[in-house]
């Protein structure tokens, strides 16, 4: 289908252009989640090393107790360097074009490392699946993480492949490049060591395939290998402060440190947060086969079911390298049950493999039916429709594209409410960006001096970098999104990430009368709210806090109508009505909150609370008891199951709960001490009774 002759021009020609294309792409991605605490990590770095290691600022502190210093600094370092020298305005956007540098790279060292095994059609093949893969090209602006691993990961395994085809005459040049290569994934994170083991086990395995072991080849590798390795482990050094200061068993330990990452956070999954030390084992796959195009999904099965073939037909063992690569990984995390998170971030750098692995099925189609020219259009006919698929998804949602799902998962907005979606804020630059053209520049116009525009959002650590490059300036103050009628502001511009399915699926999100939202196929990822001018909520909210019920009730009536999907104003007007003797009032009103999001626990446990308190028991069994079945872990929830248990005087059940509730959480000992004093004294027991309820009072019981 293409002259051989031509191909090597056609690949470099795409990548040209690839690149080109990029470079003009760059400036329309945001500031990620990871990105300021790697911009501070990477400045502490080069400080680090233009002082010679006077400056110990990355490797003692708050960076060697949250485990930052265990991460090499090539990347971050190297960008806190050219910052250093050309001192640009948006120091971010300096750091996203070399984020691209690096995401380019990645595609070269896959189109190459595919030429090594089927030749130049597999490698532009593989180019054009790198780039049409969302949730790899969308992050190679602006993940300072995993993009650069992913890179170094290639490049290692490319020059591992170079060198065991040339172990017979290993050249200097390409252990020297395969030293370098080796450094390159260490130095960004210190699972590249990884590439050490895999270069080792290989090396054995060509060895005992090729029957070499005793032979001049076996010790002439040796010597080669050791270099390699030499190369690689003191070159991760170079950028990496925590080494140099102990270049054997720093990096040893930090091995240690990051196989058991010390993180616990909660991720949305499968409709339900989940805390990242409780992952289960599904986790990764079931991510990988909604968040993989079905083109990449198809083509990596296929090359599994034909790997023995290849292998005993090219007599050698790359393509079980290049699977190993891949699954050995995922398939380690699983058993360690490893700190994962962000949906495939963590596994990025295995993703190119699979991306790889496919491109040589297909490429292996088309040579199949070489002398079939109608079957060989068809195969690509085929493959051209289903990479078209997330390619429409891509030029539809850019710069978004990495929240890409696949038509298993219903598309995104299949997925919405069920998994993450921009889990790294990307889109709060377009948001930003609309509400400062929009909105901003009017308003500062007409405003006086010393009056700022106050912007309230819920992403911090970027809207404080944001504000320093915004051409309007503005006051910023951070608000949670559950928590807006708590504070002053005029725009509002707030993620989806950290909130539950019923919150996102519900309309909570993106909230009553956006004015504008960030969206990928019609599903919000940021929205940009302007705050009611009378402040009804923020009033309300100071004035139950002053305990002025009668003044908080009428401003919340308002607000409620105003806003009839805020849950928050809906939960403050139950208390309200409650304190001021409206019991059914107060019950309407929790119903509301309470059917928006029976996930949210603060409107969960208020709603069981009003329920006991107005003595409905049955729907305060109710709420309690969802409560425990979304939330098992929890003790409040077993403890309000167990209050209503005993509101019903159903004691059995009542004891059970609260023992449980008393097994999970013993900050709820007064509580549920107390319920069970209550309990007893009820059946007639006192002496029980006055037992819990000397250990209520000795636990902090009022």
């Amino acid at each position: 289908m293409m002259d051989q002759k031509n191909l090597p021009k056609i690949f470099w020609g795409l990548l040209a252009l690839i690149f080109v294309v990029m470079l003009f792409m760059v400036p329309q991605y945001g500031i990620t989640g990871d990105e300021v605490t790697q911009w501070k990590y990477g400045t502490s770095v080069w400080n680090y090393l233009k002082t010679f290691g006077a400056d110990k600022t990355a490797v003692s502190g708050t960076y060697l107790e949250n485990t930052q210093a265990m991460y090499g600094g090539f990347f971050d370092g190297f960008a806190a360097m050219l910052i250093d020298i050309f001192h640009p305005k948006d120091e971010f956007l300096l750091r996203h074009y070399w984020n691209m540098i690096f995401g380019f790279a990645g595609i070269v060292f896959a189109g190459l490392l595919a030429r090594e095994f089927a030749g130049w059609r597999a490698a532009i093949i593989t180019v054009i699946f790198m780039v049409f893969t969302p949730r790899i090209f969308g992050e190679m602006f602006n993940n300072p993480k995993d993009i650069p691993f992913a890179t170094g990961y290639l490049a290692a395994l490319l020059c591992i492949v170079k060198w065991l085809k040339n172990l017979e005459t290993p050249s200097w040049k390409t252990t020297i490049l395969l030293g370098l290569s080796i450094a390159l994934a260490i130095s960004v994170r210190v699972g590249g060591i990884l590439v050490i083991a895999y270069l080792g086990l290989f090396w054995l395995i060509e060895l005992w395939r090729t029957k070499k072991f005793g032979t001049k080849v076996f010790t002439g590798s040796i010597k080669h290998l050791v270099v390699a390795g030499i190369i690689g482990w003191l070159g991760a050094c170079i950028w990496w402060p925590y080494a140099l200061e102990d270049v054997i068993s720093h990096p040893i330990d930090a091995v240690k440190v990051m196989s058991a990452y010390p993180l616990n956070v909660s991720t949305l999954y499968e409709g339900m947060k989940i805390r990242t030390t409780e992952i289960p084992p599904g986790y990764l796959p079931r991510w990988i086969s909604i968040g993989m195009p079905l083109y990449i999904l198809i083509g990596f099965i296929g090359a599994l079911v034909l790997l023995f073939k290849w292998t005993k037909t090219s007599k050698h063992t790359y393509y079980l390298l290049l699977a190993f690569a891949a699954l050995f990984p995922i398939v380690y995390i699983i058993y360690k049950k490893s700190v994962v998170y962000d949906g495939m971030r963590h596994i990025l750098f295995v993703l190119p493999l699979f991306v790889i692995l496919a491109a040589l099925f297909y490429d292996y189609l088309l040579q199949l039916f070489a002398g079939k020219k109608a079957i060989q259009y068809a195969v690509a006919g085929v493959t051209l429709v289903l990479v078209a698929l997330p390619a429409r998804f891509m030029f539809a949602n850019y710069p978004n594209e990495y929240v890409y799902f696949n038509e298993l998962a219903g598309g995104i907005k299949g997925a919405y409410g069920e998994y993450e979606t921009d889990y790294y804020f990307n889109s709060m630059k377009g948001a930003l960006n609309w509400l400062v053209e929009n909105k901003l520049k009017k308003d500062a116009a007409g405003r006086k001096p010393g009056d700022s525009i106050i912007i309230a959002s819920n992403a911090p650590a970027l809207f404080i970098e944001y504000q320093k490059i915004s051409p309007v300036p503005f006051k910023f103050v951070y608000v949670r999104y559950y928590q807006r009628n708590q504070s002053n502001w005029d725009y509002g511009v707030f993620m989806s990430r950290f909130l539950d399915k019923e919150q996102l699926q519900n309309g909570y999100f993106p909230g009553d009368n956006p004015i504008h939202i960030e969206s990928a196929d019609g599903v919000p990822l940021t929205t940009v709210l302007q705050n009611d001018p009378e402040r009804k909520g923020l009033k309300a909210f100071e004035a139950l806090k002053a305990g002025q019920d009668t003044v908080a009730l009428p401003l919340l009536v308002k607000a409620v109508q105003q806003y009839p999907k805020d849950v928050e104003n809906w939960r403050n007007l139950a208390i309200t009505y409650f304190q001021t003797g409206n019991k059914a009032g107060a019950a309407e009103a929790i119903g509301k909150a309470y059917a928006i999001s029976s996930l949210d626990l603060e409107n969960a446990s208020t709603a069981g609370g009003v329920y006991m308190q107005i003595g409905d028991f049955n729907k305060a069994l109710q709420v309690f008891g969802k409560m425990t079945q979304d939330y098992p872990l929890m003790g409040e929830g077993w403890l309000g199951l167990g209050q209503a248990y005993a509101g019903l005087k159903n004691y059995p059940m009542a004891i059970d709960n609260l023992n449980k509730a008393l097994a999970l959480d013993g900050n709820i000992a007064p509580q549920a001490y107390m319920a069970l004093a209550y309990i007893y004294q009820q059946q007639g027991d006192m002496a029980t009774a006055q037992k819990y309820a000397a250990a209520a009072q000795q636990a902090g019981a009022r």
